[in-house]
């Protein structure tokens, strides 16, 4: 990638090295091409003729190019790296995204409580590799698995228990989402049988998908 792309992606906070494990060599060589400076956002820079990695990525830059022409002018403005965080344009179906979240402010009020919380996984995560994205509720859940399209019985659910020092803000509240800082440590965390009982989540959840 050229200089003005791994600038850009620093700015706001996509992990250029997994993202680039998704994006081919055309795919790479078409965004160095036509993405040498900010003001190329404005240039219809979009295509849907290199593959859906690189759709969606320009996709997402194109809608968002104003907040991101905000957060270029004045890096220091990092509550817009939530809004670009939980962008409805990030489906649960790519997993080519991966933000940084080291390089976000925490405005998380931590009371020493302990949360449970839950959690659609992507494909192939396990508790080694848990995502930062959580919901506190069930209700919050299904809004997320609805919002984003997916089949989220097809997926790992996960339930944690964290201590509320491991969050590092808010997020989505149509689905109650409160995103953990990178590095999170739960106290607890299980994989939800698609079997368990009539009275927790996954039953709750097989009721409010109307499954």
């Amino acid at each position: 990638m050229n200089a003005f792309l791994r600038s850009l992606f620093d700015i706001i906070a996509i992990d250029i090295a997994h993202l680039s494990s998704y994006l081919s060599l055309s795919q790479q060589q078409y965004l160095a091409q036509n993405l040498k400076s900010i003001n190329d956002l404005d240039s219809g820079v979009y295509t849907d003729q290199e593959g859906e990695n690189l759709e969606v990525l320009l996709h997402f830059l194109t809608c968002h190019k104003q907040e991101i022409f905000q957060l270029w002018n004045n890096p220091c403005d990092k509550h817009i790296l939530v809004s670009l965080y939980t962008s409805p344009i990030l489906s649960g179906n790519y997993d080519c995204f991966h933000f940084d979240l080291s390089k976000f402010n925490p405005t998380y009020n931590s009371t020493g409580l302990k949360l449970t919380l839950y959690r659609v996984g992507r494909s192939g995560e396990n508790t080694a590799s848990l995502g930062n994205s959580w919901s506190k509720t069930p209700r919050g859940l299904v809004n997320y698995v609805q919002s984003s399209a997916i089949d989220g019985l097809s997926r790992p659910i996960y339930e944690a228990e964290v201590n509320d020092s491991e969050v590092l803000c808010e997020g989505n509240p149509q689905e109650d989402e409160l995103i953990l800082k990178k590095g999170f440590v739960p106290e607890k965390v299980r994989l939800l049988s698609k079997n368990e009982q009539h009275d927790n989540l996954m039953e709750k959840l097989k009721l409010l998908l109307k499954i």
